[in-house]
C-alpha cells in the first residue's frame, strides 16, 4: 500500500520521502530505491526503542514535511517526533480492527492520546475497521480510504476452463492470522473428492516450518508447494484457478484487490473489511474459517465454469474501486485538510 501510494503521489507532483524504522532492505524498499524514492533508515532495535524519536525529529526538521503519514507501530515514534519538530500534522492508516492494530495496552493508550489531542488522524481501510476504531477510541470522525493497487500490473484472465491440474493459490505471511492450518485441513478434505488439485503457498514467516511439518502429517505433501516470498505475484495470480484466503481476521487485504484486478475467483473468510470488497455469491464466495465451509466453496468453483467466470468477471469490474489513483486522491484530500489547519 505504501509503495503504490508513494508512486502515485510522485506522479501527481508531490515530494515524498519514505522513512523505515529498520535498517533491513526489503524487496519493496529495493524497488522503491531503484525507482528513485529517497528512503531514510533508522536502525530501530527490537522492542521499544526511544532513540528513534530524536532521529525522526532531526529528519522532520531537515525535510520540513507538510504531513507525516504513519503505518503500524510507526505511530509510536513519529507523532512525538512531529510534535518536537514543530507540530507537523500526522495521518495514521489503521490496517486492521482496532484491538489488533493497537497490539497491546501501551500502544492503545498512546493512540487514544494522540487521536484525542488531534496530533494524529486515524484513517480506516474499510467501514468495518472504521466502526471498531470509533468504538474502541471513542472518536466521532474517522475517514475511510480503501487500499489501492496499481491495476495496470494485473494480468486479467481470459479463460476459466480447467486444465488437468486445478491450481489453488494462497498468498500471505505464515502467521496465526492467516489460518494456514485451517487452509491445509480444507485442502486435505478437497483432495478426497478432487485429487487433481494442487495448492501453491506464497509467503514466508515464523510458522512456515510448522506448516511444512503439518503437510507431512496430513500426507498431502505431493500436492502442496511452498514457494516463499515472490517479488511479483501477478503471474501466480494469473495462472491460478482460484485464490483462497480463509484468514481469522483481516483489514483490507491487498492480495484480494490484486486477485480482483486479475479476474480470479476468490474464496475468502467473512472478516474485517473483506465483505466490503467482495459481494458474496456475485464477485466472490465468503465463508467462515471452518475447513468444511472452505472445502465446499472450493468444490462449488471447481464444479462450475459458469460460477468461476461470473465471480471472476464481476470481481474484475469491481476492482476499479480499489485503484492506487483513487486511494491517492482521497489521501491528498485528507493531507490538504490537515495542512490547511496547521
Amino acid at each position: 500500500m505504501c509503495e503504490n501510494l508513494t508512486y502515485v503521489l510522485r506522479d501527481m507532483g508531490h515530494d515524498v520521502v519514505v522513512v523505515s524504522l529498520f535498517d533491513e532492505r526489503t524487496e519493496i524498499s529495493k524497488r522503491m530505491e531503484a525507482a528513485g524514492v529517497p528512503i531514510r533508515y533508522l536502525g530501530k532495535k527490537p522492542g521499544l526503542d526511544t532513540s528513534v524519536v530524536p532521529k525522526l525529529t532531526k529528519i522532520f526538521r531537515e525535510e520540513r514535511p507538510d504531513v507525516v503519514h504513519t503505518h503500524l507501530n510507526g505511530i509510536l515514534y513519529a507523532v512525538m517526533a512531529a510534535r518536537l519538530a514543530g507540530g507537523v500534522p500526522c495521518v495514521h492508516t489503521v490496517h486492521n480492527v482496532a484491538k489488533v492494530e493497537a497490539e497491546g495496552t501501551a500502544q492503545a493508550v498512546l493512540n487514544r492520546f494522540y487521536y484525542h489531542r488531534g496530533w494524529s488522524v486515524p484513517v480506516a481501510l474499510s467501514p468495518e475497521v472504521q466502526r471498531t476504531v470509533t468504538e474502541f477510541y471513542g472518536l466521532d470522525r474517522v475517514p475511510v480510504i480503501f487500499n489501492g493497487v496499481d491495476l495496470r500490473r494485473c494480468i486479467p484472465k481470459r479463460s476459466y476452463g480447467l486444465g488437468d491440474t486445478v491450481s489453488l493459490l494462497h498468498i500471505g505471511r505464515f502467521e496465526e492470522q492467516k489460518n494456514h492450518a485451517g487452509l491445509l485441513q480444507a485442502f486435505a478434505k478437497l483432495l478426497k473428492t478432487h485429487p487433481n488439485c494442487c495448492l501453491n503457498l506464497l509467503g514466508d514467516g515464523h510458522l512456515r516450518a510448522d506448516m511444512e511439518n503439518y503437510v507431512r502429517e496430513l500426507g498431502i505433501g505431493y500436492a502442496v508447494h511452498f514457494l516463499g516470498n515472490q517479488s511479483d505475484v501477478h503471474p501466480y495470480l494469473h495462472d491460478a484457478d482460484m485464490l483462497l484466503l480463509p484468514s481469522k481476521y483481516e483489514g483490507m487485504p491487498m492480495t484480494i484487490i490484486e486477485a480482483m484486478g486479475t479476474g480470479l475467483p476468490i474464496v475468502a473468510s467473512r472478516v474485517g473489511g473483506v465483505p466490503d470488497m467482495l459481494r458474496d455469491g456475485e464477485s466472490g464466495l465468503l465463508v467462515g474459517c471452518d475447513p468444511d465451509e472452505v472445502c465446499v466453496a472450493c468444490e462449488r468453483l471447481i464444479d462450475s465454469e459458469d460460477l468461476r467466470r461470473t465471480l471472476g468477471q464481476n470481481a474484475l469490474a469491481d476492482s476499479t474501486r480499489f485503484s492506487a489513483e483513487t486511494m491517492a486522491k482521497r489521501y491528498c484530500e485528507e493531507y490538504e485538510r490537515l495542512a490547511a489547519k496547521k
